[in-house]
């Protein structure tokens, strides 16, 4: 089989235009706007495209560092201030008659006289004393006056000038009738008096061994003193 060639064809390649896109993005849009709502003061005010150009070659020579200062506008009232010349200031004045004096506060109802003024008990550098006398001797010979007993062996005695002594017994017994005095002597001067021996023990000699510790001893008397501000040893007649 024969093939004929042509020779004078000529092949022809025509360039297609390039189809549009869609959804418009063929429209120009500004990448850095300079008006909308998306801009912030700050965003707007810091613009490249408003902020002055600051530039070596953009230079004014006319607006030096103080030209703002000294092209101010000032107000017509110059340099004084706005406010009004004379001011009414509201000062203190004293009343025309002397104030009332304060009435005294009324204090409430105190019951069991919480109100009334008491004196402390205690002293910074004081105690209270015992309310009985001591009697430190190696042989206690003191006799009632009544029956003649042994007053140092039932504890706590009366005395009265170390020459008249009671026992506790007869001295109770002398009030329950009201007598007021014994053998001239008025019960209401007796005083009451105890032997050392709870505190140390003289074995016949005037040398005393101890027994209680002086801290013990102290504590004991103080105790004894305060419970004798509310149970006191001396009794009153009231009949």
């Amino acid at each position: 089989m024969a093939w004929d060639l042509t020779l004078d064809f000529e092949y022809v390649v025509t360039k297609k235009e390039a189809p549009r896109l869609c959804f418009g993005t063929c429209l120009s849009r500004e990448v850095l706007p300079t008006k909308g709502p998306c801009l912030s003061p700050f965003m707007r005010r810091n613009l490249g495209e408003i902020r002055p150009n600051l530039g070596p070659g953009s230079h004014d020579v006319d607006r030096d560092a103080f030209y703002d200062l000294q092209h101010r506008i000032y107000s017509k009232l110059y340099y004084g201030p706005k406010t009004p010349r004379w001011l009414t200031k509201h000062e203190y004045q004293p009343p025309p008659r002397e104030p009332l004096p304060p009435k005294p506060v009324r204090y409430n109802c105190a019951a069991f006289n919480s109100t009334s003024k008491r004196k402390g008990l205690f002293k910074s550098n004081d105690y209270p004393a015992c309310p009985v006398q001591i009697k430190c001797v190696p042989y206690n010979l003191d006799a009632c006056g009544v029956c003649g007993c042994s007053c140092s062996a039932q504890g706590d005695y009366w005395q009265f000038e170390n020459r008249l002594f009671l026992c506790r017994d007869h001295y109770n017994l002398l009030f329950t009738h009201c007598l007021a005095k014994f053998q001239g002597a008025k019960l209401a001067d007796f005083k009451s008096i105890r032997d050392c021996f709870f505190a140390h023990a003289h074995n016949s000699c005037k040398a005393a061994l101890k027994i209680m510790k002086v801290e013990e001893i102290q504590k004991k008397l103080r105790k004894e003193a305060y419970l004798d501000l509310y149970f006191p040893q001396r009794r009153f007649c009231n009949n």
